[in-house]
């Protein structure tokens, strides 16, 4: 049975819901364990800014928080791991943005290009950082399937709502997520130096435009 300081082993579902009510890393935690759990996400969050991927190390990251190496160990197995977790707060931020606004556009796919021009945006504010989180998510293992299931729901969850549905249908699921894997693929070039933010939107465009128009926009 997992206690506030073991790793998190909770399903999407319930990982998300201890995000978004401030939870983490369990439910059952001390503040001063969530205050912690935060600091090592936040630190690690911080060398990746300075110094990309490489930067982000387990000992600097004990450091930089000012906790001991063991504690970083205990929350997460591996830098991966970790940042894949702040790669879900960083995405839960996007949607969050968007969850009481109507978003412009007449047409699902329109929707969606908008969504997904504001999101992808943001990456370049801090490319260093942004380059860390994806390739954490190319490099994640098994370790951090739960955070990497919660990803993809949110995901799910965030172009349901731009697209204007409450319940999914079998064809918008799978559109959804031909989407969000055309996204994630183009982040890997992106990241790479393969192709510009500019490219990212041009694959994705063409990417949507095909998947919606048999579902009618």
């Amino acid at each position: 049975m997992s206690t506030a300081e073991e790793p998190l082993t909770a399903g999407r579902d319930g990982l998300l819901s201890l995000l978004r009510n401030g939870q983490l890393p369990s439910r059952g935690a001390k503040a001063p364990q969530r205050e912690r759990y935060q600091r090592i996400v936040a630190a690690a969050m911080e060398l990746a800014s300075e110094g990309g991927y490489d930067a982000v190390q387990m000992r600097a990251i004990a450091d930089r928080a000012g906790v001991a190496l063991g504690t970083v160990y205990r929350y997460f197995p591996s830098k991966n791991h970790m940042l894949v977790m702040g790669l879900l707060m960083v995405f839960e931020g996007m949607r969050s943005r968007f969850e009481n606004v109507t978003i412009p556009g007449d047409t699902p796919s329109e929707r969606i290009l908008f969504v997904l021009r504001k999101n992808t945006e943001v990456l370049e504010k801090d490319r260093p950082r942004y380059e860390a989180l994806v390739r954490a998510f190319m490099f994640a293992d098994a370790s951090a399937s739960a955070e990497l299931d919660a990803f993809g729901a949110l995901m799910t969850e965030m172009f349901a709502k731009t697209i204007g549905v409450e319940q999914i249908s079998d064809d918008q699921l799978n559109a959804i997520r031909v989407i969000g894997d055309v996204w994630m693929s183009s982040l890997v070039s992106w990241v790479a130096g393969r192709i510009s933010v500019d490219e990212v939107m041009a694959h994705l465009g063409l990417a949507v435009r095909l998947v919606f128009r048999r579902l009618g926009g």
